[in-house]
Formats: C-alpha cells, structure tokens, sequence
C-alpha cells in the first residue's frame, strides 16, 4: 500500500541509496511530500520528486522517524 507522507518542521531529511545508510543520494526538504512505497531494514523506501528536476523522480531510504503520513 502507497502511503503519502509529509516531511515536517525544519531543515532537510536525508536519503540513502542503501539501508547501512552509507551513500547519501538527495534529500527531503521540509513540507516536501513523498510517497512511501514499502520498508526495508526499518527505513521507509520513498519515491520523492527531485528538485532540480520536477518531472524526475528518485527512489531512496529514509529514517520513518523524520516523515509523518498525511
């Protein structure tokens, strides 16, 4: 199931290519949305729309910590 999150409060959440966390690929902005698309090793996989590009997307993994569901 597709679940549509929001990345609250200040400053940037990053994103991993990987779940050791060991390459860091973009990052969510706060009040950007994504949409969690399933979990892996306790972080969320995410599907977020890249700023530089607006009709690009990237798939990575982030901390379900730092994103709240909308």
């Amino acid at each position: 199931m597709k679940r549509i999150y929001q990345t609250p409060g200040p400053g940037t959440m990053p994103v991993y290519a990987d779940t050791a966390m060991s390459q860091q690929i973009g990052r969510l902005f706060a009040g950007s949305s994504c949409t969690c698309i399933g979990e892996a090793d306790g972080l969320a996989i995410v599907l977020y729309r890249i700023r530089t590009a607006p009709d690009s997307f990237k798939v990575g993994f982030a901390d379900p910590a730092g994103i709240s569901e909308s």
